[in-house]
């Protein structure tokens, strides 16, 4: 059995044998799932839950057509009494409708007639509804200033000078994947969860107990040790990328995403694809999450030197998303960004060149290894195990 084999057993049979360890690789790519599922199913359940909420209103019999109109568009109404400010501000209503008395006769003079919509706009639990009722609002006066400029004998083509007429080039699966872009995020992130209980114990944790000397005073080169080590964590840190990953391909399949608008949908080889773009990045968490950890003194320290890490993988994701950019082939070659870019387009659907697996791979693993053997050298100082 060579060397680094053998550490790599006794690591990961230490770590199996711990309950604590195991419970803090898997638990994360057991909840991240866990919360995509319900934040959807919440998502879907409040749209559902606007489209059959009846909406409450004063003085519904000053306006009899807008009334029938909004009705044929599937709003229910239930007549309300008593001061909307309050009842609003009490939060026993997301919002009133008022139609003022003077609404029919400016309507019937084709004047603006104004109605009033009291929300709350501090309240995001009702910003949904107060939305699909102005929307609407909208659309009956649009349809209403056709007609009465048609009733003139003008056409309302004359309203419209310019009007941008949108040509979409992304396909269904591709506008979901861009909806859905927390999804690689998580994956990303589970690289560097799963493993890190492992890594912080192979290092920071024996020194802590006092068997990190035991172990190195073996006649066998520090980065036997090291890559022993590190291979371990990497094990737990591969495990639960995988398990995340197919864990919110099957959540994603049982959400009805058709009632958000979008249609998504995995294949087996895109699968596939999604593993072979986020393995290399349990090698390059696991070996950062060595090299922190032989500094601290404690499992405790560790972990708060190492919970910074995590800031990492989110990074690439939260840029995309306010300073959108064109993917280019040197871009998979930057660690976490060439693997959130490789997630998003095998999830888009959209073709994703060899060379981005490639360049995405081996710069993760150089890196990852450098760490490994800057870590190495850190083991042979006297300090690491003695301070």
């Amino acid at each position: 059995m060579s060397p680094v084999r053998a550490v790599f057993i006794k690591e990961l049979l230490d770590s199996l044998r711990d309950k604590k360890a195991v419970m803090s690789a898997m638990l994360f790519p057991i909840f991240g799932p866990a919360v995509i599922y319900f934040m959807m199913t919440a998502m879907i359940s409040i749209r559902s839950e606007v489209q059959e909420t009846a909406v409450p209103i004063q003085n519904m019999d000053n306006a009899p057509h807008l009334i029938r109109w909004l009705t044929e568009r599937g709003v229910t109404f239930e007549r309300f009494d008593g001061d909307a400010r309050d009842a609003v501000e009490a939060k026993d209503k997301d919002f009133v409708l008022i139609i003022p008395d003077a609404y029919q006769k400016r309507f019937a003079e084709s004047r603006t007639a104004y109605v009033e919509v009291v929300h709350d706009s501090s309240r995001a639990d009702a910003q949904a509804a107060t939305q699909r009722i102005a929307s609407l609002i909208r659309g009956y006066n649009g349809e209403i200033a056709a007609l009465r400029l048609i009733t003139r004998g003008v056409s309302p083509d004359v309203m419209r000078a310019v009007e941008a007429r949108e040509i979409e080039i992304a396909s269904k699966q591709q506008i979901a994947a861009r909806a859905l872009t927390f999804i690689p995020m998580y994956i990303v992130l589970a690289a560097f969860v799963s493993g890190m209980g492992v890594a912080v114990d192979s290092t920071a944790g024996e020194r802590e107990r006092s068997t990190l000397e035991a172990l190195l005073i073996n006649p066998v080169d520090r980065s036997v040790f090291v890559t022993g080590k590190w291979l371990a964590a990497a094990g737990f840190a591969s495990v639960g990328v995988i398990l995340t990953m197919l864990l919110c391909v099957i959540v994603l399949q049982h959400i009805p995403l058709e009632e958000l608008g979008l249609k998504f949908q995995v294949t087996p080889m895109q699968v596939i694809a999604m593993v072979l773009a986020t393995f290399p990045l349990a090698f390059l968490a696991t070996s950062m999450q060595l090299l922190l950890g032989i500094f601290a003194k404690s499992f405790k320290d560790a972990q708060s030197y190492i919970g910074f890490l995590v800031f990492l993988p989110m990074a690439p994701a939260i840029f995309t998303v306010f300073n959108p950019i064109a993917t280019q082939t040197w871009m998979f070659a930057i660690p976490c960004l060439g693997q959130h870019l490789l997630l998003t387009d095998v999830m888009g659907g959209k073709p994703v060149p060899a060379v981005g697996y490639v360049l995405s791979a081996i710069s993760t693993m150089i890196v990852a290894a450098g760490l490994v053997q800057v870590t190495a050298r850190f083991f042979k100082r006297e300090s690491i195990i003695f301070s």
